[in-house]
């Protein structure tokens, strides 16, 4: 059984001898899902079983998840026996082996977001971490960090029927600055119990190192999903928590905007993406890295003269803080 991905003309193929594996991929990644390819950039086999015995060698890198070994062209990362991830150097094929379906679903999930989050830096597409939203003409990205809050005040604006949906947590910026969406699925560490996406159906997605959550696939929410590539104003807003008292929203200049875009969007911080995909622990692996951060930085400074920049510390009353960003306009805010 196969499915296709189409990220931006990057192909993956993902295969599985487990349908249900690829059923919770396929809810995941709705909207890119594609048709049958010639060239494929990446194939990823996942495989519902006892992982094979991997060859007598001494470890290259230990991690907090796993340990790294590297033996004729592949690559091993050794789940602490559970699960066993194998890296051919030189195909562009991923195999997943576990009995876990869980953690085989987590680590094909992450497997995907690492080698797209490098093969979309090349196509000139860089992810932020921040929730993105519309409303009317105008695009507006909210850059908290994980656990900050950001789906939360997602499942309050989307009451709204003029607000569309972005991305949850993970909008794409162009190298001319532009804001475009990926929409993948909504996640919440409860189930809504009142409002709209109380309607939604919601899967458990379990977590190595973090707390369950649940998710929502937004194919459920197709037609809030904001596919357009323009605007006439676009936001960037860096969330800050208050102890107490009321919300305030302020405008601020440009240069104050620089180190939330360095941390959430050229470092990445709160991305999904596993390390160890990323380094293969080779000199050339630095100015591969340097490449992929001068890439990101031309797309934040693009993303940032088209802004306009707001620092926003919150309170605790979320209708207050839903209300103050959906009345983002130059005449509605004080300078």
């Amino acid at each position: 059984m196969k499915l296709y991905f189409n990220f931006k003309n990057y192909i993956i193929l993902v295969s599985s001898n487990e349908e249900k594996l690829l059923k919770k991929l396929e809810s995941e990644f709705y909207f890119f899902k594609s048709l049958d390819f010639d060239e494929i950039n990446l194939e990823i086999q996942l495989n519902l079983n006892l992982p094979p015995e991997i060859p007598s060698m001494v470890a290259s890198q230990i991690e907090e998840t796993c340990c790294i070994y590297e033996f004729a062209g592949r690559q091993y990362q050794d789940y602490h026996g559970k699960s066993l991830l194998i890296k051919n150097m030189d195909e562009n094929l991923i195999q997943i082996f576990s009995r876990d379906e869980d953690e085989i679903f987590e680590l094909s999930f992450l497997t995907i977001h690492s080698y797209l989050g490098m093969a979309l830096d090349k196509k000139g597409f860089s992810r932020i971490h921040a929730l993105g939203f519309s409303l009317f003409d105008s695009k507006t990205l909210v850059m908290l960090p994980s656990k900050g809050g950001k789906s939360t005040l997602l499942s309050h604006l989307i009451e709204d029927p003029n607000v569309k949906i972005i991305s949850d947590d993970m909008p794409l910026i162009s190298i001319s600055g532009d804001i475009h969406s990926f929409p993948s699925k909504i996640s919440l560490a409860t189930k809504p119990e009142k409002g709209s996406l109380s309607q939604l159906n919601w899967d458990i997605f379990n977590r190595t190192l973090y707390p369950p959550k649940y998710i929502a696939s937004l194919s459920q929410l197709s037609e809030r999903i904001d596919i357009s590539t323009d605007c006439k104003e676009q936001n960037l807003v860096y969330g800050l928590r208050l102890s107490h008292g009321k919300s305030i929203l302020t405008k601020v200049s440009k240069w104050k905007m620089i180190m939330p875009l360095f941390k959430n969007m050229i470092i990445g911080i709160g991305l999904p993406q596993i390390i160890q995909h990323i380094l293969t622990y080779k000199l050339l692996d630095f100015f591969r890295l340097f490449g992929f951060a001068l890439m990101r930085s031309i797309c934040a400074v693009q993303l940032l003269m088209k802004s306009n920049c707001y620092y926003f510390y919150m309170g605790h009353d979320i209708e207050q803080n839903v209300n103050m960003l959906k009345n983002i306009s130059h005449e509605q805010i004080d300078r």
